[in-house]
């Protein structure tokens, strides 16, 4: 007869005191309950790189902080937040935790994670409540806004060729600018 299994879920309070403690050996993130491994590749670091470099800052702060989204700890590639704006709270000791109106774009870079980052992690930035967030492939990029209970109301595909908007300025960026080339 086999017996089930009982996943445990980690609290946000037991995630961080292990991480506070050093307890785990390799980059992590706290998802609904579960530890899920942080594995960034050549190709992903290089689109990381180039989303850092053009994403305008003018009046924003541009991060790679973690951020603290309802019960979970995500660690978005990147996010940008107003200049001005100031922790509502803090997780820790070491990270601080924003209002949803002042976080305007959250950003994913997907290249083993592409399902999760599509439904999981859309259903967590919708429901705490970041009006726009980009889940980007070597194939397009994905801009998710209108966030509601269940992730966002809309969903749109921006491929190779096209110009995708920035949701905090009055420009758009060429997603071949956005999305490092493919690997040989």
């Amino acid at each position: 007869m086999t017996q089930p299994v009982l996943a445990y879920r980690w609290s946000r309070s037991e995630f961080v005191r292990a991480s506070e403690a050093g307890a785990f050996d390799h980059r992590v993130e706290l998802i609904e309950g579960e530890i899920w491994p942080v594995v960034i590749g050549s190709w992903h670091g290089d689109t990381v790189g180039q989303l850092l470099a053009l994403l305008p800052r003018s009046g924003v702060r541009v991060t790679t902080a973690t951020l603290p989204t309802g019960e979970s700890l995500p660690d978005p590639d990147c996010w940008v937040r107003r200049a001005g704006a100031e922790p509502i709270g803090s997780v820790g000791s070491r990270l601080s935790v924003w209002d949803a109106s002042d976080v305007l774009l959250v950003v994913e870079v997907a290249d083993e994670t592409t399902i999760q980052d599509l439904n999981v992690k859309a259903k967590l930035y919708g429901q705490a409540g970041y009006p726009v967030y980009w889940v980007v492939t070597q194939e397009a990029i994905y801009e998710h806004t209108g966030p509601i209970s269940t992730g966002y109301r809309t969903r749109v595909e921006y491929l190779h060729g096209e110009s995708i908007p920035v949701p905090y300025t009055d420009i758009a960026l060429a997603t071949d600018d956005l999305i490092a080339p493919r690997p040989v």
